[in-house]
């Protein structure tokens, strides 16, 4: 097993691609914990929530597909920018994008930072300052 903080990095995006639960959960530690700043009260806390989440996005989006876009490694944390993308069970079409801040311990995701969001279209960048400025 990988330890070193960005090979943990490619570890867990290639079980994401592969579509494979047990490797995805080995990169988190049992006692994990992450939280979402710009999402108020959304945390993941231990692996087992790790684990029914990732399940859930498997059995949900039978193709998904995880890229790693960029990573940068400074001792025990990486920050990654990664996409997801796949096809909903309902046949719509999902992409998924988010930075991610974690810290490794021992081979495995200690605490996270997660920014993500769903790409949609936004209306343009006025519509964007628009939200911005007015709510």
């Amino acid at each position: 097993m990988t330890t070193d903080a960005a090979q943990v990095v490619e570890r867990w995006i290639q079980a994401l691609t592969d579509h494979d639960l047990e490797a995805a959960v080995s990169c988190f530690a049992p006692d994990y914990r992450d939280s979402a700043p710009a999402r108020r009260g959304e945390e993941v806390i231990g692996n087992a929530q790790v684990r029914a989440n990732f399940a859930a996005l498997f059995a949900s989006i039978p193709d998904l597909r995880a890229e790693l876009l960029g990573r940068v490694a400074d001792g025990r944390t990486v920050w990654m920018e990664w996409r997801m993308n796949g096809t909903r069970s309902d046949g719509t079409p999902m992409e998924f994008i988010g930075i991610n801040i974690f810290e490794v311990e021992g081979g495995q995701f200690t605490k996270g930072r997660i920014y993500t969001e769903l790409v949609r279209d936004s209306g343009g960048l006025d519509r964007q300052i628009d939200r911005m400025t007015r709510g």
